[in-house]
C-alpha cells in the first residue's frame, strides 16, 4: 500500500493525487468515492462534510473544500485525481482489442496516427491507449474533456522508442509510483504524465503555473483499498 501525502512534496514542489483500480461494478460510485478520500486527505476536512457536485458542463467539484478533481471511469476501471494548486485531468483505460489502425485516424492527428503504425503490432492498442488517455486527461485539465477537440487537438510527446523513456513517462511499478507531469508542446500551462501497468493505461494532467515539473503520486483505488479507507474514515493513511 502507498502513502499519499498532502498538497506539496517534501521539496515544495506541488503535486498531483491519483487513485487507480479495478472494481467489480457500481463504477461511477466507486470512482466518486475515491475523489471524495482525496479531497478529504488532501484538506483534512472530513469526508462526511463534503459532497461531489458537478458543474453545469459536467465537471466533478467538491462541494466544502477548495481542491480541483477529477475522476474517471469504464468497465471494471476507475481513476481520481486531485490537488490543492492546479485544475487537474485524470483518465484510465483497460487494454482490451480495439480497431486501432480506424480509431487512429479517425481521431488523432497525422502525424499521431503514423508514429502508432510504426509501433509493433502487440503494441499498438497500449500505443494508441497512452496517447488517448493523456488526451483526456488534458482535456479535463482544461474544463471540456474531449468535447470540441479540446483534448484531441492538443499535440503531446511522442516518444521515438517504445515503451517510453523519459518526457511524460508515469510508469507504476514496484519501483516507481511517483514522476513529475510533463510540458505539452506549445501548451507552457499545461503539463501531462502517462503509463501503463497490469493491463491498465492511465493519465493525469494539470493546468496552471508552475504544473510542468509538479509531482504526480499514484496509490491503489481498488475495492480493498476503498474498504480500508472505509474503516479509517475516508483519510489517506499509511500502511505498510
Amino acid at each position: 500500500m502507498w502513502k499519499l501525502s498532502g498538497g506539496k512534496a517534501a521539496d515544495g514542489t506541488p503535486s498531483v493525487q491519483v487513485r487507480i483500480g479495478r472494481v467489480a461494478g457500481r463504477e461511477r460510485a466507486r470512482s466518486a468515492g475515491l475523489v471524495l478520500g482525496l479531497a478529504a486527505g488532501l484538506t483534512s476536512v472530513p469526508r462526511e462534510r463534503l459532497r461531489l457536485d458537478h458543474e453545469g458542463d459536467g465537471r466533478p467539484v467538491v462541494r466544502g473544500a477548495a481542491v480541483h478533481v477529477s475522476a474517471s471511469h469504464g468497465r471494471g476501471v476507475v481513476a481520481a485525481a486531485a490537488s490543492t494548486h492546479f485544475p487537474v485531468g485524470v483518465d484510465v483505460e483497460a487494454v482490451r482489442r480495439i480497431p486501432v489502425g480506424d480509431l487512429a485516424r479517425r481521431w488523432l492527428r497525422a502525424a499521431e496516427a503514423e508514429w502508432i503504425e510504426r509501433r509493433e503490432p502487440d503494441e499498438r492498442i497500449v500505443a494508441f491507449l497512452w496517447l488517448w488517455t493523456q488526451k483526456e486527461a488534458l482535456g479535463k485539465a482544461c474544463g471540456r474533456g474531449l468535447a470540441g477537440g479540446a483534448g484531441l487537438s492538443r499535440a503531446v510527446w511522442l516518444p521515438e522508442s517504445w515503451p517510453p523513456r523519459g518526457g511524460s513517462d508515469l510508469m507504476l511499478t514496484e519501483s516507481q509510483r511517483e514522476a513529475r507531469l510533463g510540458a505539452v508542446p506549445g501548451s507552457p500551462e499545461l503539463a501531462v504524465a502517462a503509463g501503463f501497468a497490469d493491463g491498465l493505461v492511465f493519465a493525469a494532467a494539470a493546468r496552471g503555473a508552475g504544473a510542468v515539473g509538479a509531482l504526480v503520486r499514484i496509490g491503489p483505488g481498488d475495492e480493498a483499498d476503498a474498504r480500508r479507507r472505509s474503516r479509517c474514515g475516508g483519510q489517506v493513511a499509511d500502511t505498510a
